[in-house]
């Protein structure tokens, strides 16, 4: 398991702008941790920012959650889909407010559709190949796994330089551009916010390594390993239909992907399609 120096994590609060966690996620924690949690109170607590509310309302109603009927209030919200799962919304929801595009050398509208989809499309498949994972994870995990790359473009001007980089020589990890060019790499920032918003442990350990190609070299059944399959092929998906290429990790990963995912070629093809045709309803 890699682990995180402490002086690396000390070094990024200091260095650089990272969100801290909001009062309303926090006060939802709070809520969360009692014995038996108050629906009526944590439904209360959300509605009162209405911006997030919109925001999780407009998602369960999407084709995503496929529900009979529509959910007009945060009370029906939690009713359908659980507590669990409106506060990874509510904290999807937060993340994206954190960031001022005015303030950021990458397109932030891109950014954060391109990582909804992955979330969106992480528990559709997780709910299909991984059913007896909490579905949360995946969408905490679609969603956040690279929250580290806005919190390096607030702080260098010639981020989006470095990405494109990471495009063009596919042979090098993305980590390892960032490494050599600042000292750092989005993994570890992005960890620490998920640490620091108080993710699951194991999905912020997945967030550390997401990059790590060797990751699935000798497979042992995890859920560790379930988790890491799960993003990289929804990443893969997601870059087949915005870039009309493979990700970038994807030609050192897939193999290993699709043995856990127990899918093969055909199936493969025909998820493509699927699931370009879903991510335009949403």
């Amino acid at each position: 398991m890699l682990i995180v120096d402490q002086s690396v994590l000390d070094d990024i609060s200091r260095g650089f702008s990272v969100p801290a966690q909001p009062k309303l996620l926090l006060e939802l924690l709070k809520l969360m941790a009692d014995a038996n949690p108050d629906i009526n109170a944590i439904s209360n607590a959300i509605s009162k920012d209405i911006a997030v509310s919109a925001a999780i309302l407009k998602t369960i109603n999407s084709p995503l959650y496929g529900l009979g009927r529509t959910v007009t209030d945060i009370k029906m919200s939690v009713n359908y889909i659980g507590i669990f799962g409106v506060v990874m919304l509510v904290t999807g929801s937060l993340l994206k407010k954190s960031f001022d595009p005015k303030n950021c050398s990458i397109n932030l509208d891109d950014f954060w559709q391109f990582t909804s989809d992955i979330a969106s499309t992480a528990m559709l498949i997780g709910q299909r190949y991984k059913p007896e994972i909490a579905n949360d994870k995946f969408f905490s995990l679609g969603l956040f796994h690279a929250c580290g790359v806005p919190v390096m473009a607030m702080k260098y001007n010639d981020y989006q330089q470095i990405l494109d980089d990471g495009l063009t020589t596919p042979e090098l990890e993305l980590t390892a551009v960032e490494e050599a060019h600042y000292g750092f790499n989005h993994t570890t920032i992005g960890f620490y916010v998920a640490s620091s918003w108080r993710l699951p442990k194991d999905v912020c350990q997945i967030i550390l390594q997401h990059h790590e190609r060797s990751f699935l070299d000798k497979l042992n059944g995890s859920e560790g390993q379930d988790l890491f399959a799960v993003l990289k092929f929804c990443e893969h998906l997601m870059s087949l239909k915005y870039l009309e290429r493979p990700s970038t990790d994807w030609p050192y990963v897939g193999e290993k992907v699709l043995a856990i995912l127990s899918i093969d070629e055909k199936a493969l093809q025909t998820l493509i399609t699927e699931f370009t045709d879903i991510q335009k309803e949403i």
